[in-house]
């Protein structure tokens, strides 16, 4: 019978967990949505343009309208609604509560509701919603191109921003080789787990993390010679370019009219 899980072994389960339902999210790319049959070399600098667009307008309208359309494009897109919401709603008070409510009692204006030593204003009340509109709208449409775009399409339309071939090549190596090193964790601890009929003591715990810690180093430094090698004997040069781009299709031609008007618009409104 397997000894308790401690509290590294349950984190780190939980980790590699989370990224096994990442992988397996690339199915939803894989499908024939709206936004999985645009070239990813014009969607990932469009659906961009909106997301920095967002954070730059002054005018919530325009925030609640580039907001629609993300729900928009992710409906048509085949994206399930309720997963979609979820995965910005639940992001957003982790890491902008911190800072939305000290400005909610805080800013000078209007008082709206007071309760004891602290205020409420309008103002904001105002800047607070202001603020939580523009994470989400701008969550909402990194998480478009996360799931309408297989990553190494995504890393290969990076080249489209002017990013390097070579960084482009490190980040699709390090991507790959990431979960077999997380898959080699995992079978370190269930190994050990197997091996106790009680629970270990925390100084135990953490020299084995330690000396886990430093065996994936070594390992990893081993597996990238490794491949590197491989590479070589296999004719690579250094040149890290991928093939050829597809060709841009009447659909790629007419949503970039769309994301130009809608633009256009946009910026006469805001």
């Amino acid at each position: 019978m397997f000894a308790k899980r401690n509290f590294i072994e349950n984190n780190v389960d939980e980790i590699y967990a989370w990224i096994g339902r990442n992988l397996l999210e690339e199915k939803t790319a894989k499908t024939k949505g709206f936004l999985q049959r645009i070239n990813p070399n014009l969607k990932l600098p469009s659906l961009l343009s909106f997301l920095v667009f967002s954070l730059l307008t002054h005018d919530i309208v325009v925030i609640g309208i580039i907001y629609m359309l993300s729900c928009f494009l992710a409906f048509i897109s085949g994206i399930n609604l309720f997963y979609f919401l979820r995965r910005v709603w639940v992001f957003i008070p982790l890491f902008t509560i911190i800072i939305v409510i000290p400005a909610v009692f805080v800013t000078p204006g209007v008082v709206l509701i007071k309760l004891g030593i602290f205020t409420i204003t309008s103002q904001g009340l105002w800047a607070a919603v202001f603020l939580i509109s523009r994470v989400a709208t701008a969550i909402s449409f990194s998480t478009l191109i996360i799931l309408t775009t297989e990553w190494y399409k995504l890393l290969s339309s990076l080249r489209t921003l002017g990013v390097p071939d070579f960084i482009i090549l490190i980040m699709m190596l390090c991507y790959r080789y990431v979960f077999v090193l997380l898959g080699l964790f995992s079978k370190f601890l269930f190994a050990r787990r197997s091996r106790l009929i009680k629970e270990a003591p925390w100084k135990d715990n953490l020299r084995f993390m330690a000396q886990t810690s430093g065996m994936l180093f070594i390992r990893s430094i081993k597996l990238a010679d490794d491949v590197y090698i491989a590479m070589k004997s296999r004719g690579f040069n250094g040149d890290s370019s991928a093939n050829s781009p597809a060709p841009l299709a009447a659909r790629d031609y007419l949503w970039a009219a769309f994301v130009f008007v809608v633009i256009g618009v946009l910026v006469w409104k805001g």
